[in-house]
């Protein structure tokens, strides 16, 4: 009877875990599986018309046209001495103009000085 007993337990433990894995496999696959926002739902103004596909084509002939001055500007500074350092110095001042943040080691210098009163 015990043995009866005990071999019922186990069928109904894997039974229970099969029935739990197959579970969670099934939830799992509801979230991995689920649809983004389709084109169908956006709003009329943001859905791609014909006139925005001639300017979005008319904006990359002007990139080709930039791109190839700014190759024509790479070759000139690269065929200079000290070409590619003063295009370097331009770009460093046009970006320290742009981001006038010191950064985070100016920072710790700066603390470093004023802690040890070096100022």
């Amino acid at each position: 009877m015990q043995r009866i007993f005990s071999s019922l337990k186990q069928a109904f433990r894997k039974i229970l875990f099969a029935f739990s894995l197959i579970s969670l496999i099934s939830l799992s696959a509801l979230f991995i599986f689920t649809a983004g926002p389709s084109l169908a739902a956006t709003p009329i103004q943001s859905q791609p018309t014909i006139e925005k596909g001639i300017d979005n084509a008319n904006q990359a002939s002007e990139g080709a046209v930039n791109r190839t001055e700014a190759y024509e500007k790479a070759v000139e500074a690269v065929d200079e001495p000290q070409g590619l350092e003063k295009v370097y110095e331009k770009n460093l001042e046009k970006y320290e103009e742009t981001q006038p943040d010191t950064g985070i080691i100016q920072e710790a210098k700066q603390l470093i000085e004023k802690v040890t009163g070096q100022e």
